[in-house]
């Protein structure tokens, strides 16, 4: 777009002096014209004024004598003036006395407040004149004269032509003269422009410009020559450099052509370094990776023999060397997996785990373990984690504790007298994530200074020395901030020798969204109670403080034997006994079984409760008993197990009544059932085998065959007798319903002894129990099966032929109320309770039947996905139904409740319904496995 800014200066010059021309003519010639006009209408108005005066004077007796004709006559003299279009005489009344009008147009009226005022006023094209006559003063009359402007505009069209024609010529004569002065003022700049254009284009940086005047124009030529020489000056001297400058090129050029080629035979030689290194490496690694098997495998041999030599009779010495040659070889295959760790590590191969965890039991078990070495020492291992620290995290529950268990050994392992803090804080906390630190304090040898800052390499001990007290690789503390920063947080270390250690990570964890069924935290059972807390060491009042408070517990703390019993009596005294005592096993003055047999002894403080928290190992029930304690617990104590005991102890004579009440109860007989029964199972999951077969064998069964379909069972059935069949209902190739109908048509047709069928589905709804007896089934089990309630079944069928009503009457309500609870309740992801019960059922027939699971959920999952896709409805059904059977009996109700939908919706033909829960059952199910193969978590 052209703009003013952007037009050559010819025309800047031009259009400035024309744009001033114009402006200054343009309002010279408006004023002349208005002024002009104005003088017109004066001119007009006067002569008007004239004409009224004459015609009014010769009117006055005719006034006086109200005279018509003179009147009229009067007023038709102004027929010989060709501007006035009408006139009146009016008298001093205002009425009309004469009229005067050109042709027949009306004449413009108008109203007069007061007839004796003249009135000049313009209007439209018209002139209106309004004069009174007054003789000797008096006013008697006035006359009205209409004029149009005619005249005024032929005068005023003359006047625009002659100032139209002033103007042009001025134009012309501005355009001439702007076009002269432009060509003065422009040629200067212009042939300076064209010149620096040459210049430049050219680079002819020699030449000399000549000036035309000695103004500010010139001025700039002068400088802009003196520009031109110092670039000529620069130029040379540029010339000069150039031509030194290619002769040091050349010459370092060919010093570089040299050291090129002896760099080429470097990099060849280096690259045979490479590759010789490359290969060196892969040949380390798979070294490494064999020499870990050779290695392990013996050394798996020498510890499993080891172990099971501690089982055979061995005296003291042979049994002291057995203790040595086992911890030298669990310190040799701990080395050899601190090598390994190190190495993946290095290699990039270690990946994190992000699964549910609980970091509360983590911690605790980690001090668990080695508590006992920390109590050999002789040394105060502690562990607190905060009360407000979330159930259930996001991480590596395996690289976590290792972490814990390198730093926490390495404390106790580092540190001869004294005490281990272990303390896990919750530093900060949003809706999905939480912020957790991790300090192991010990009061060992300490760090000096100069290896603080190298502590964490690879291969760094704090003492290198041949003669150093304590050994170990240097890795342990490499792999644990190596393990830290892969888990996303950071691991630092404040230590002074002689002073002792104090390691701190930190780690940002996801907060899990699983709904977990946790015990519920009811602490307001214990608000209000009065405890007082025994203990010589500062960090385990300090711990227990923060659970107490946290409980809702009253307390006081006492450092020494002797404030403690001067708190109780003082506390007896004023009315306000103290309910609870947490003792230390190991005090100074003494200890706390000598505490507790004190105040057993004394009759004011016998009532109170104790809890023994012990250090140094197991204490006997006896010497519990003889020095009254209630409970003992094991430093360093689980912040859970810690609650449930002192919940226990603070409720004993309830429990114990509630005890007492249940052993009044009649013991459930011990059926002994005939070795020669045979039982077949008619299962398709395999995990339902297993669990089914378990239950069996623990009520005294242990003839059982096992059909996996309905077909399956009709031809098992024909071949041989059975006393009792456990039937399940929805199975491939054939149901149990229709192999019940096969079963039953047999033994009819053939006049066979009728078989008990027992239904045991995962469908418990009332009508399910009500469709198993019509398919000609005797009786009805819910998945999950539950013990008691097979061997109350079994024992009626197999002893007393019928079941009672009331056992039926309370299956139907079992069922019933399940259906209630189906609709109204939030299940688990894992309901504890079957689990465990299920684990102490199997005992070490349990792992087998987890990995059975895990195997085979999958698989059901992958049929569910694909008949979805498929829109095989029977096919998504039967690998709902087993898999939600598969889940009931493990506990894992969440995924069963979700797997029944899909069931329930795949029977109703709603495959948009029951394919839009696949998703959930997918992610329950990831999350389920996670759960199983870390039960811990």
């Amino acid at each position: 777009m052209v703009t003013f800014k952007n037009l050559p200066i010819k025309k800047k010059l031009r259009y400035a002096m024309l744009l001033t021309a114009y402006s200054v003519l343009l309002v010279t010639l408006s004023v002349q014209t208005v002024s002009e006009y104005m003088h017109s209408r004066t001119l007009l108005v006067s002569k008007l004024e004239t004409l009224v005066e004459v015609i009014g004077a010769n009117a006055q007796a005719a006034l006086m004598f109200e005279d018509t004709v003179s009147a009229e006559q009067l007023l038709n003299g102004f027929s010989s003036t060709d501007e006035i279009e009408a006139a009146y005489l009016l008298s001093s009344s205002g009425e009309r006395v004469a009229a005067y009008h050109r042709g027949k147009k009306q004449p413009w009226a108008f109203t007069l407040e007061e007839l004796n005022q003249p009135v000049t006023l313009f209007s439209k094209a018209k002139l209106h004149l309004y004069r009174p006559i007054n003789m000797d003063g008096q006013f008697i009359g006035a006359i009205y004269v209409q004029s149009n402007l005619s005249e005024l505009y032929l005068h005023l069209t003359h006047i625009l032509f002659l100032v139209l024609i002033a103007a042009l010529i001025s134009v012309v004569l501005a355009a001439m003269l702007s076009s002269r002065l432009q060509k003065l003022l422009a040629r200067p700049i212009t042939e300076l422009a064209d010149t620096i254009s040459e210049i430049t284009e050219y680079q002819q940086y020699d030449r000399h410009v000549q000036k035309f005047d000695n103004d500010e124009i010139g001025q700039l030529y002068d400088c802009f020559n003196d520009m031109l020489m110092q670039i000529k000056e620069r130029d040379d001297r540029l010339q000069q450099n150039r031509e030194t400058l290619e002769a040091t090129v050349a010459n370092r050029t060919s010093e570089l052509k040299m050291a090129n080629r002896d760099l080429k035979e470097n990099l060849t030689q280096l690259n045979e370094a490479k590759e010789a290194a490359l290969d060196a490496a892969k040949a380390k690694s798979s070294f490494l990776a064999n020499m870990s098997h050779e290695i392990r495998t013996p050394m798996n041999g020498v510890l499993g023999m080891l172990d099971l030599m501690k089982d055979t009779p061995l005296n003291k010495t042979q049994s002291d060397f057995l203790n040595t040659a086992y911890s030298s070889a669990d310190s040799l295959l701990q080395i050899i997996n601190d090598i390994l760790d190190f190495s993946k590590i290095e290699a990039g191969k270690m990946t994190i785990e992000n699964i549910d965890i609980s970091v509360r039991d983590i911690v605790e078990d980690v001090c668990t373990l080695l508590a006992g070495t920390a109590r050999e020492k002789g040394l105060e291992l502690s562990c607190y984690t905060d009360v407000d620290l979330p159930r259930t995290l996001k991480g590596d529950s395996v690289r976590l504790r290792q972490v814990l268990t390198n730093l926490i050994g390495n404390a106790v392992k580092f540190t001869v007298e004294g005490e281990v803090s272990v303390r896990v804080n919750l530093f900060e906390r949003s809706q999905t994530s939480a912020q957790i630190e991790f300090s192991v304090e010990d009061t060992g040898i300490g760090i000096p200074e100069d290896i603080l800052p190298t502590l964490f390499n690879e291969f760094t001990q704090a003492d290198g020395s041949t003669t150093r007290k304590f050994g170990g690789t240097g890795l342990g503390l490499t792999i644990s901030r190596q393990l830290v920063e892969l888990m996303g947080g950071s691991i630092t270390v404040v230590s002074a020798e002689g002073l002792g250690s104090t390691f701190t990570f930190t780690l940002d964890m996801e907060i899990s969204q699983n709904k977990h069924i946790q015990r519920s935290q009811v602490f307001h059972v214990l608000d209000g109670i009065k405890a007082l807390v025994v203990d010589d060491n500062k960090t385990n009042r300090e711990i227990l403080r923060h659970y107490l408070t946290a409980w809702g517990i009253l307390h006081s703390e006492a450092s020494t034997v002797k404030d403690a019993l001067e708190q109780l009596r003082k506390a007896h005294n004023n009315n306000h006994p103290f309910e609870l005592i947490f003792l230390d096993m190991d005090m100074p003055e003494m200890d706390g079984l000598e505490l507790s047999k004190a105040i057993e002894q004394d009759l004011d403080l016998k009532s109170i409760r104790r809890i023994m928290l012990s250090s140094t190992g197991f204490i006997s029930q006896e010497e519990q008993q003889a020095a009254g304690i209630s409970a003992c617990l094991s430093k360093p104590f689980r912040q859970s197990r810690l609650l449930d005991t002192t919940m226990q102890v603070m409720h004993y004579h309830h429990a114990k009544q509630h005890q007492e009440g249940a052993s009044d109860q009649i013991e459930p007989e011990t059926t002994m059932f005939s070795e020669n029964i045979q039982i077949l199972l008619v299962e398709d999951n395999v995990v339902n085998q297993k669990v089914a077969i378990s239950m069996l064998k623990k009520i005294g069964l242990q003839h059982i065959d096992v059909a996996e379909d309905g077909r399956e069972a009709v031809e098992m059935t024909g071949n041989q007798a059975y006393d009792l069949i456990l039937m399940d209902c929805q199975m491939p190739e054939m149901s149990g319903y229709e192999a019940t109908g096969h079963i039953r048509q047999r033994e009819r047709e053939q006049q066979l002894p009728k078989i008990p069928i027992i239904a045991m589905t995962a469908n418990a709804m009332a009508e399910d129990r009500e469709k198993c007896l019509a398919a000609g089934m005797d009786d009805y089990l819910s998945k999950p099966v539950k013990i008691d309630n097979l061997r109350k079944r079994l024992e009626h069928w197999l002893i007393h032929d019928t079941p009672p009503q009331e056992i039926a009457d309370m299956d139907l309500r079992t069922v019933q109320e399940a259906e209630k609870k189906a609709s109204q309740s939030e299940y688990p992801l894992i309901d504890q309770s079957i689990f465990d019960s299920l684990k102490e059922l199997m005992e070490e027939e349990f792992p087998v039947l987890i990995n059975s699971y895990l195997e085979d959920a999958p698989k059901l999952m992958a049929d569910i996905r694909s008949s979805s896709k498929d829109a095989d409805l029977e096919v998504l059904v039967r690998a709902a139904h087993t898999l939600k059977s598969s889940s009931n009996n493990l506990g894992a109700t969440q995924l069963a409740m979700i797997a029944a939908d899909i069931e329930k919706e795949g029977q109703a033909n709603k495959l948009g319904e029951a394919s839009a829960l696949i998703s959930s059952l997918e992610s329950t199910l990831d999350e389920t496995m996670n759960a199983l193969r870390d039960p811990g978590a």
